[in-house]
């Protein structure tokens, strides 16, 4: 499967971008355009289900730096640096003949302006240097640049900024945008992909789980098919009373989240012991689990990752995720499909805790844990009012139809 990225940029980025994404295989890109990038903390509401973010710039990513801790897929954005620059003025002097003390130029970091006429060995005036920042209006930004105009100071101006872009050339006024190297965005595209796919295979990682259930306990087997259907793990009996569970990072992940185990214990009501161990092997992960046992209590759950970090004692109410019934999003959505507005909901927490924006009938079924069946008409509902699509198939290990491959498309974060 391919990665899907959404990037919020602006119009004249997501042109340049196009051009240049064909150079890389296995992305499809979905943009989020914005007119101002202090636009970009809501844009992020917006995003459809995918793989992975890139914001196109660093005022954007700014404005929404307080919002991508809370994304559950990875992100990163386009880096304003001293190549970028660097080559801006390349280009000018170049095409223009121009000095660079006639110039006025926006960046993010006045500092790398120095840089570079430092490392040019540069000994003349230097341009204007104008410091965007997200504390100061993007309209103190132009009105600098225009009075430096006005006042017969420089001849060109060289901004960071698109909207301030088009405005100069609304004035007629000469300038240019500050020019993103090929490298520079085939480098961030590449480096979002990777951090998608780095995310996907943290999330199959083995996990074991060791379980001890006091001898006297007469409800041995319903205790252990409750936690494996919870953590959706295989298993094996070690002793009279002790079990091990084989899981991924990403399964044991979603029931943490979820709160699956909190009710689990709820459920059971019967005194045990439960830890889990990451490793880069199953015997490094199941001596972590062992270590992360002698920390337990009964009704208590650890974890050992494999950087040694003891997470604990699980359920902790932080990570309990409950599902939205009355959000008028939701009850809109149930009202359009004929769905419930929980079975909405938790179609959207399946959407966030998914590591890839595609899924199949299967996976959702899985998910729900209802019958393939049920998932289907389920499916079919979002199709019809185009809350989702098939976008392919996938050949099974059996003989047989292909699976449909389906996307989700409507936002979900």
């Amino acid at each position: 499967m391919s990665t899907k990225i959404a990037i919020i940029c602006s119009k004249a980025f997501m042109q340049r971008i196009i051009s240049i994404a064909q150079n890389i295989t296995d992305i499809q890109l979905e943009f989020y355009l914005y007119n101002h990038p202090a636009e970009a903390p809501a844009l992020l509401k917006q995003i459809k289900p995918c793989d992975a973010l890139l914001l196109g710039g660093t005022l954007p990513y700014l404005y929404a730096q307080s919002l991508l801790s809370e994304l559950p897929i990875p992100w990163n954005y386009l880096k304003q640096d001293e190549t970028a620059i660097s080559t801006t003025l390349l280009s000018l002097v170049a095409k223009h003949s121009l000095p660079i003390h006639r110039i006025s130029i926006d960046v993010m970091n006045p500092k790398f302006v120095e840089n570079v006429l430092t490392e040019i060995e540069y000994e003349g005036e230097g341009p204007y240097v104008q410091h965007i920042s997200i504390t100061e209006p993007i309209e103190t930004i132009l009105c600098q640049h225009l009075a430096l105009w006005h006042a017969k100071s420089i001849d060109f101006i060289i901004t960071s900024i698109h909207s301030v872009f088009d405005e100069l050339q609304k004035q007629q006024i000469p300038a240019m945008r500050m020019l993103d190297t090929t490298n520079t965005i085939i480098q961030s595209l590449e480096e979002t992909k990777s951090k998608s796919l780095l995310t996907k295979s943290e999330s199959v990682k083995a996990v074991v789980g060791l379980l001890e259930i006091p001898e006297d306990t007469s409800v041995q087997s319903t205790i252990i098919n409750h936690i494996a259907k919870s953590t959706f793990s295989t298993y094996k009996q070690t002793a009279s009373h002790s079990f091990e569970l084989y899981t991924t990072a990403g399964h044991l992940q979603k029931a943490l989240e979820k709160g699956n185990l909190e009710k689990l214990i709820q459920k059971i009501n019967q005194p045990f012991k439960l830890a889990f161990g990451y490793g880069h092997s199953i015997l490094e992960a199941t001596q972590h689990a062992q270590h992360a046992l002698a920390f337990t209590k009964s009704y208590e759950i650890y974890v050992l990752d494999e950087h040694k970090n003891l997470l604990g004692p699980f359920p902790n109410s932080e990570g309990k995720l409950s599902l939205k019934t009355d959000d008028p999003y939701v009850l809109q959505m149930a009202k359009l499909t004929s769905l419930s507005p929980l079975n909405i909901s938790k179609i959207i927490n399946f959407s966030r805790e998914r590591q890839s924006a595609q899924f199949t009938a299967q996976n959702l079924a899985e998910y729900l844990q209802v019958t393939r069946r049920t998932t289907e008409r389920i499916i079919k509902k979002l199709v019809d009012t185009g809350y989702a699509k098939a976008v392919g198939e996938e050949m099974t290990h059996q003989q047989g139809r292909p699976r449909t491959i389906y996307e989700l498309n409507f936002a979900t974060y």
